[in-house]
């Protein structure tokens, strides 16, 4: 929000610079972002008259301007066309530096001299674009600084309003937070009006069907007016607001939201079908186009202002085309309304359309201003404008009061704040902030608060207001006291998440941060790929968009997008992981969330080097990943068996991690139709792990384990195994076989016509060692022996002799 200080300050008049209200606004918690002098790099611009124009002998495009500023002449060589002798204009003399950085000097222009430059709004920073140089007002002192000239020695506040502070998205809103600062009263423009048209009645009716929405509906109707231009005033603040000035009328309505904070509308009475505003629902779909030619699909429950024949704007967010001001707009109806913030809200989203209305009506507008606003807009406007003002008014709602009551309790003010809160200290603020208050019992406070204020609703709102208005400077340093017990459950799943993210880190891997929310659509498009069942869906309610209308399933998707926009910014080699949570429905509790920890690898092995031949990453990098995973953290052994319900990964190239039977992950190839769809070129790789089942295993204590004092011994033993028997599994059991045995790992896996079809010749490497001696010929011949015994028995292996 923008604040001109000038501005502000006819609503207050306050002592404090404009680097002092900002540091007050600031310490009171209304954060003032910045503090700009409005007329920087206009010192040497001044007014100037234009005495004769002629032709450049050398360019066309290029006109000799002679001009003076009262007290010299000087030749003046310009581009622009929309001048002639006699106007006033801003002339930047040679040394001026402007605002946009360019430094004026005296130069020759195609053979002629110039001393200096006739300037544009755009060059001295008053718009984002112009057609010729500024013409000022034929009256306007010569020799004066330009920004003296135009209203432009001020000063612009840029306020950072949160969203439960919709009261300040104004220049009265801020100004009231001044006066509740230094105790200095507000006053509000005057009204002046000359009721000397038709009755408003036989104008206008106004009904208000869907009151819940639009609790007060106020307003004023003119007539006789014509359609022109804003006074330069008026426009050159509303440009400094950040909004484009566009007719008397309109620019009236949006100096009043500016101004008080009041949204209005404007409807052109003859173009008003039977003269008639009702307020309500649209009840059915159906298309409407609003004031900027779009088409809006209007759902039924939006609310709409409608006429004798259909809608006529979208209720708080935007006008409609069809009874917009037109340039032979004669009579006129300024609405000035309260609309429901949830309603606003809603439609806003919903319509994908936000406008400074809805902005401000979604924070809240305060209902007791509307009909002063309407007021206020024509008695302004009566100003610059001829017209007839009609007799009476239209408020709908007027007659409610908006005001609430809250109770307060000073002494326990004291204990949130941490020091001693007065009745009297505490009513001095209330005061400031115009709260009026009543005693309620020994030690209670009944305080009413004004419609403006919709952040304050509870006893704990009373309190946040006394603390910020003494100063958050005097609330007493303390340290707070905990009975939490030392280390909880959750304490240990976090050291959990933590230590598994650093490991990943360790190895290499970058952490990604995704939405939970995800694209439903998406989803239903690769169902049959994903395995997604709509029916376990967690849908939102409330998107904020058509790409985030469901809680994710998997991690999955939101990683293959993580790869793909590194694909798509050459990253070759991806190794990424998350931590988040996945949702579903269960029949237990209606649904579920439970932490995950997702891991994706694509493109080599190793980084590229000089050497060349570098390999891709395959499904035993991965597997290598979640192993190495589960035994940092303590979760082991695990196993990995075939995945079969993974309709996202390759089959026999994915397995299920199991512990203790129980499926704590799974790991594998992405099928290649997923990863096509993505743009991506290459094979992915990606794990998911239950984190939270990893995490509920408590790890063993760490014990040493001394350097072993005796030589190994290993054996190699090759084996044919039907192909279908888990290599993992025969690890295992092998490695269980005997204490003795340190170590059972794969070196070769061989299948080929020379063993049969549906058979493969597995090579084990097995590496004995004895803590407590030197073992005999004899004892590592056992252990072979049981090896063996254990293939051909228990796996139908048979030992390979060459």
């Amino acid at each position: 929000m923008k604040i001109i200080y000038s501005w502000l300050k006819e609503f207050i008049g306050t002592g404090l610079s404009a680097a002092q209200a900002q540091d007050a606004l600031t310490m009171a918690g209304v954060e003032v972002s910045s503090c700009r002098f409005l007329g920087e790099g206009m010192e040497d611009v001044v007014v100037a008259k234009i005495l004769a124009q002629g032709r450049h002998p050398n360019a066309d495009k290029l006109s000799l301007c002679r001009v003076t500023d009262g007290s010299a002449e000087y030749g003046i060589v310009c581009g622009a066309k929309n001048m002639k002798p006699g106007d006033v204009v801003a002339l930047a003399r040679t040394g001026a530096k402007l605002p946009n950085g360019v430094e004026i000097r005296k130069a020759k222009i195609r053979g002629e001299v110039s001393e200096g430059m006739l300037c544009s709004e755009m060059e001295l920073g008053l718009s984002e674009e112009s057609a010729g140089i500024l013409i000022l007002p034929a009256e306007t002192p010569l020799g004066k600084p330009l920004a003296d000239a135009i209203g432009l020695s001020d000063w612009l506040l840029e306020v950072e309003i949160t969203p439960n502070r919709g009261d300040c998205l104004s220049v009265l809103g801020v100004a009231r937070e001044i006066a509740a600062i230094t105790g200095e009263k507000i006053r509000l423009p005057a009204i002046s009006l000359r009721e000397s048209g038709p009755t408003i009645a036989s104008l206008a009716t106004v009904t208000v069907t869907d009151w819940g929405l639009c609790p007060r509906y106020s307003a004023r109707a003119i007539t006789g007016v014509k359609i022109a231009p804003s006074p330069d005033w008026m426009q050159r603040r509303l440009s400094l607001c950040g909004i484009r000035p566009i007719n008397n009328i309109v620019d009236i309505t949006n100096y009043l939201l500016l101004e008080v904070g009041q949204p209005m509308h404007a409807f052109d009475l003859d173009r008003l079908a039977g003269r008639s505003i009702d307020v309500r629902r649209s009840g059915v779909p159906r298309k409407f186009v609003t004031l900027d030619g779009a088409e809006r699909d209007i759902l039924p429950e939006m609310l709409l202002i409608w006429d004798g024949e259909g809608p006529v704007a979208v209720a708080g967010v935007m006008g409609g085309q069809n009874t917009e001001v037109l340039p032979d707009t004669g009579r006129v109806l300024f609405e000035s309304a309260h609309f429901s913030p949830a309603s606003i809200r809603w439609t806003s989203r919903r319509l994908g359309l936000s406008s400074e209305s809805s902005y401000r009506f979604e924070r809240g507008v305060n209902p007791g201003m509307t009909m002063y606003a309407a007021d206020r807009a024509v008695s302004l406007l009566s100003r610059f404008a001829s017209f007839e003002t009609a007799r009476g008014t239209i408020d709908v709602g007027g007659e409610r009061d908006f005001s609430r009551t809250v109770g307060f309790r000073p002494a326990r003010a004291g204990r949130i704040i941490g020091r001693d809160c007065t009745e009297t200290e505490c009513k001095a603020v209330f005061s400031r902030l115009d709260f009026p208050v009543e005693g309620d019992g020994p030690g209670r406070l009944s305080v009413t608060v004004p419609p403006h204020r919709f952040d304050i609703e509870r006893e704990i709102d009373l309190v946040e207001e006394v603390a910020r208005l003494t100063g958050y400077d005097k609330i007493p340093v303390t340290y707070p006291e905990s009975g939490a017990p030392e280390f909880s459950p959750d304490d240990r799943f976090a050291k959990v998440l933590e230590d598994a993210s650093e490991f990943l880190r360790g190895q290499g891997f970058t952490q990604a941060i995704n939405f939970a929310f995800v694209s439903e659509k998406e989803w239903e498009r690769h169902k049959a790929l994903l395995g997604f069942d709509a029916s376990d869906a967690i849908r939102l309610s409330n998107p904020i968009s058509d790409d985030t209308t469901m809680m994710r399933p998997s991690l999955l998707m939101g990683m293959l997008h993580n790869v793909a926009s590194n694909v798509r910014r050459f990253i070759e080699d991806v190794r990424l992981f998350e931590v988040g949570k996945a949702f579903g429905k269960s029949l237990a509790d209606g649904h579920y969330e439970e932490p995950r920890l997702a891991f994706v690898l694509y493109g080599n092995r190793l980084p590229g080097d000089w050497g060349g031949g570098q390999a891709a990453v395959d499904f035993y990098d991965a597997k290598g990943v979640a192993e190495s995973l589960h035994g940092f953290l303590g979760a082991i052994p695990v196993h990995f068996v075939p995945a079969s319900s993974r309709p996202y990964l390759e089959s026999g190239k994915s397995a299920d991690i199991l512990k203790d039977g129980q499926t704590i992950g799974w790991v594998g190839a992405v099928r290649r139709e997923l990863v096509s769809a993505l743009d991506i070129p290459g094979a992915v790789f990606y794990g998911e792990i239950r984190i939270g089942a990893a995490a509920a295993v408590t790890p063993p204590p760490a014990q040493y384990r001394p350097v072993p004092k005796f030589p190994p011994v290993s054996r190699d033993v090759a084996c044919i195994l039907p192909a279908h028997v888990p290599v993992g599994d025969v690890l295992a059991m092998v490695s269980e076989l005997s204490p003795e045995i340190e170590s059972a790992s794969v070196f070769d896996i061989y299948m080929g016509e020379k063993i049969g079809e549906g058979n493969k010749s597995v090579a084990f490497r097995v590496k004995i060692q004895p803590s407590d001696r030197t073992l005999t010929d004899a004892e590592v011949h056992s252990i072979h022996t049981k090896i063996v015994k254990l293939l051909e028995n228990r796996f139908g292996g048979k030992i390979r002799t060459s």
